[in-house]
């Protein structure tokens, strides 16, 4: 899970996104959006993930997109959470 300051929602969610996506030098590649959900397709290096939201859950993480990522998953996510 990535760590915030402000509780996400639906309307401040790609705003946190894009400074996360900066902050870690991730290149996005695509948006979804649902309902309830943001699901964005980033990548770092040579790894895909995604940038997921989950509203009800009131979480947002990195999903690898195949085993080999989940390092790179890992590492991202301790770099955003001190």
């Amino acid at each position: 899970m990535l760590n915030t300051d402000t509780p996400l929602t639906m309307e401040n969610f790609p705003a946190w996104a894009e400074a996360l996506i900066k902050e870690l030098d991730l290149e996005l590649l695509e948006r979804e959006q649902g309902a309830d959900y943001y699901q964005w397709l980033v990548s770092f290096e040579e790894s895909r993930l995604f940038l997921c939201f989950q509203h009800y859950a009131d979480c947002a993480w990195l999903q690898p997109l195949s085993e080999q990522d989940r390092d790179v998953a890992d590492w991202l996510t301790t770099q955003w959470n001190p």
